[in-house]
């Protein structure tokens, strides 16, 4: 790495080669670089040495031969080569140790090279398959003749070939150093010990590498060259090579350690070095903190020269005042003044610099002056304020402590409240249970009697007997024969009822079979009326602080009015409707709205309590206030999901008065509560419920049997009655399902109402049956049950999709009614053609004005579109 370093120009002489040894040729050598010399130079130097040594003490060897032309290497220009001291190289025969190295590292690399050609004629055999024995021999001959000269060529070299060789060796080597570097290679430990040896071989030689040192230059540079390797100038190897024993001081071995030393001192780092840095740093920030006092101190000074006439030394012991409160201009050191009469040169005061300087001091002190200035105005503020504040403190202890009292009182409260409410929801849950248990065992055991007297009747006119010729064989027939009796009784109590009441006009068919025996009626009210006396004694050990709610109310109540900045830091209109959804739930235990005698939430106890909940008689209610919520929210989270489970579990659809009082609750409870929207998860899930509840209905409970028209003839038999009371059957399920507009969807609404229900059983029905002032009546029924904001927004002529089928079926209906009365008496006819204006009325009503306006001009007569 010599190269690195900017070489002065300079003249090198031929060396002339020279060897004493018998194998040495006589060519001439080229001409030695400074990098070769520079390499080579320690070896060189130590095996001349020993062989002078061993010239003195073997006095039976020959005297060495003195080559016939001295190789002179100057260093100088030429016109200084004169005065310039001169290095002789005496060329010697290597010893024995280096010659040894050589033939060692020779051998290694023959092997390694046959080992390798060895491995590839390998690889091409197997890569090949096929080989030529002619070819194969004759190279293999021609790569041992080369290689037998390469060893030849190898053996002659010694003396200055030797040194050539490890010479270019070495240029190779630093060529693909630089190259490495050039890559990104980070090269390693022992290259860089290297390079920094030849770099501070440089540096002591002034740019040039010495062949040899002496023991002076080694003691002198001792501290500085750190980079010598331990075996640099080692001359006892060959000595111990010898057998001989060398007693004098081993002055290289303790230059060596002494480098070693140096150069771990200077890589690592020593404990004089670090305490020599600590003491550096402490003497730094003694300094800054010397001049930071002198600094802070300066206007105390010059004000105590102004004042006293004299130059003062003296400082203050006090410390700096701590400004940085005061802001950051007060907090940053004033730079120091320099005293007026130290100057370099009298000639140079003048007034005005004098005037300066003293403008200048002024300034200073002003500045400081200010900064204290401030200083004392914010201690006095701060000062009033703490006083102002200990007055304050005085004042409101007494407040304070009642504060302190009310809320360790209510944490009491609370925690009492809900350690009773986590005792008691179980219980309440399981009582709770048992009433939803009660009702939809009930609720199922009316649905599958209804279900069974469908069959039964389904049976017996599809095999044309009659009830009362059925021959009491079996068990089975035995128990249809009882089913039997007992429908028939109760149609009979409900067509009682219904001429007691005057109610005309009515169907078989519309009215709810759901009457139940006095045994089965006494038994429910007997199991209800034991759950509600659970339910009240199931409190009756806690204290009624925790049982009634106006008590639960007050205190919160109270809390609210006298510190209500915690009651609302708090959340306690979020606590509320958790608190007392046991209680709700208690009293709505046997709230069932589908009955026709049960009581309004609206008008219990929970719902008279809660609905002024902190709210003050003499001042109005505030919108934006949060216990305003309380009641919705309960609403939404008790009364919603009790009207869910009824709906999955208690709610008859083909029954009319639960339907409506069902669709009134909820219609009336979306509109007065803002909670219960689509938005709220459990009114999705109520309404989910609903759409459920109907489809389960139409899957399971919708029955529209077929007859031919010969069996319809007669309305009073068996056949007619089942086929008429199941078409109304249908017709009032069609009507309860269109009840819930505007609480569930319209499309969902459409697609169960009139594709599942009215295309699939009603109209199929009127389609095989005969076409009359009952069938006209079922049409009418079917109409008046459609929304009529169905058809205020449509357009054109056309009707909805889902109505086509009935439209069809009218238009129809008119061309048969027309050809039956058409050859019959005129009261006939005339009663024909007002049926046909009926029809076209009906046409109008559900916009199918298509259909209608057809009528009309096909049967003469005008339509009266209102």
């Amino acid at each position: 790495m010599a190269t690195m370093f900017k070489k002065p120009k300079r003249n090198f002489r031929r060396k002339i080669n020279t060897s004493d040894s018998e194998n040495e040729n006589d060519n001439e050598s080229e001409p030695m670089d400074v990098d070769e010399m520079s390499q080579d130079s320690v070896s060189t130097e130590a095996s001349a040495d020993q062989s002078k040594s061993k010239d003195k003490k073997k006095k039976k060897k020959p005297k060495e031969k003195e080559p016939s032309a001295t190789a002179v290497l100057s260093f100088g220009h030429e016109d200084e080569e004169e005065t310039a001291e001169v290095f002789k190289v005496k060329k010697s025969s290597h010893s024995k140790r280096i010659i040894k190295q050589l033939k060692k590292e020779k051998k290694e690399k023959e092997e390694q090279l046959e080992k390798d050609r060895k491995e590839q004629r390998k690889a091409e055999r197997a890569k090949s398959g096929k080989t030529d024995g002619k070819s194969d021999s004759e190279d293999e001959e021609k790569r041992e003749q080369n290689l037998k000269k390469l060893r030849e060529e190898l053996r002659t070299l010694n003396g200055d070939e030797a040194e050539a060789l490890e010479s270019s060796e070495d240029e190779s080597e630093a060529v693909a150093f630089r190259n490495r570097l050039a890559r990104g290679e980070i090269p390693d430990a022992k290259t860089i010990h290297i390079i920094r040896k030849q770099r501070q071989l440089a540096r002591d030689n002034q740019d040039f590498i010495a062949l040899e040192e002496n023991e002076e230059s080694a003691d002198k540079n001792a501290s500085t060259s750190r980079l010598v390797r331990d075996d640099d100038h080692d001359k006892s190897d060959e000595d111990e090579e010898e057998g001989r024993v060398d007693f004098t001081v081993n002055t290289a071995a303790r230059d060596r350690q002494r480098m070693r030393d140096n150069f771990m001192a200077v890589e690592h780092g020593s404990d004089d070095d670090n305490e020599k840095a600590e003491k550096n740093w402490e003497d730094q920030q003694i300094q800054k903190a010397v001049k930071q006092l002198c600094i802070s101190q300066a206007p105390e000074v010059i004000l105590q020269q102004h004042t006293n006439g004299a130059k003062s030394t003296a400082v203050t012991s006090r410390g700096p005042p701590d400004l940085s409160r005061y802001g950051p201009n007060l907090a940053t050191p004033l730079p120091s003044l320099a005293p007026m009469s130290r100057t370099s040169d009298t000639s140079q005061i003048t007034i005005e610099s004098v005037r300066r300087r003293l403008e200048e001091r002024l300034d200073t002190l002003d500045t400081v002056y200010r900064g204290h200035k401030m200083a004392l105005d914010t201690a006095q503020h701060d000062i009033e304020e703490a006083q102002t504040s200990i007055a304050s403190c005085k004042q409101n202890t007494e407040g304070l402590e009642e504060r302190y009292r009310f809320f360790q009182e209510m944490r009491g409260y609370v925690r009492d409240l809900v350690e009773c409410l986590n005792e008691k929801v179980p219980s309440i849950n399981e009582l709770e249970q048992r009433m939803q248990n009660l009702l939809r065992t009930r609720a199922t055991r009316l649905l599958q009697r209804r279900q069974q007297d469908v069959r039964d009747q389904c049976q017996d006119y599809m095999t044309n007997k009659a009830a009362g010729q059925v021959v009491m064989a079996t068990e089975e027939e035995q128990a249809k024969q009882r089913r039997v009796a007992e429908r028939e009784a109760r149609r009979s109590r409900r067509r009682r009822a219904r001429e007691t009441r005057n109610i005309v006009n009515h169907h078989e068919g519309l009215s709810s079979d759901d009457e139940e025996s006095q045994a089965d009626e006494t038994k429910f009210c007997m199991e209800q009326e034991n759950i509600e006396g659970a339910s009240t004694s199931l409190f009756e050990d806690a204290l009624e602080d925790f049982v009634e709610m106006d008590l639960i109310r007050r205190r919160f109540e109270e809390w609210k009015f006298e510190f209500g900045d915690t009651y609302r830091e708090a959340y306690i209109a979020l606590c509320i409707p958790k608190l007392v959804n046991p209680f709700v739930r208690m009293q709505l235990m046997g709230w069932n709205p589908l009955k026709e005698d049960c009581q309004d939430f609206e008008d219990m106890n929970w719902y008279n309590c809660l609905v002024f909940f902190g709210c003050e008689s003499t001042q109005e209610v505030d919108p934006e206030d949060s216990d305003v919520k309380i009641l919705p929210s309960i609403v939404e989270k008790v009364v919603i999901p009790k009207l869910t489970y009824l709906v999955e579990s208690v709610w008859d659809p083909l029954s009319t008065t639960q339907t409506s009082r069902l669709v009134n609750l909820s219609q009336r409870i979306f509109k007065d509560y803002p909670t219960v929207s689509l938005k709220s998860k459990p009114t999705q899930a109520f309404l989910q419920a609903v759409v459920t509840r109907i489809k389960k209905a139409l899957d399971d409970d919708v029955f529209m049997p077929l007859y031919p028209m010969s069996v319809l003839d007669n309305r009073s038999s068996g056949p007619a009655t089942f086929f008429h009371r199941q078409s109304w059957t249908c017709i009032k399920l069609l009507g309860n399902i269109l009840s819930w507009h505007g609480l569930v969807g319209t499309q969902l609404l459409q697609r169960l109402a009139l594709d599942g229900l009215l295309n699939r059983y009603i109209v199929l029905g009127l389609a095989n049956s005969h076409v009359d002032r009952h069938s006209m009546e079922k049409c009418q029924t079917i109409i008046s049950t459609f929304p009529k904001i169905w058809f205020a927004d449509l357009e054109g002529e056309k009707t909805l999709t889902q109505l086509e089928n009935l439209c069809r079926f009218l238009s129809k209906a008119a061309e048969l009614i027309h050809k039956s009365t058409c050859r019959l008496s005129d009261s006939e006819r005339q009663e024909g053609r007002l049926l046909i204006k009926q029809m076209s009325k009906q046409l109008v009503t559900i916009h199918a004005m298509d259909h209608a306006v057809g009528l009309s001009n096909q049967y003469s007569f005008k339509i009266n579109a209102s």
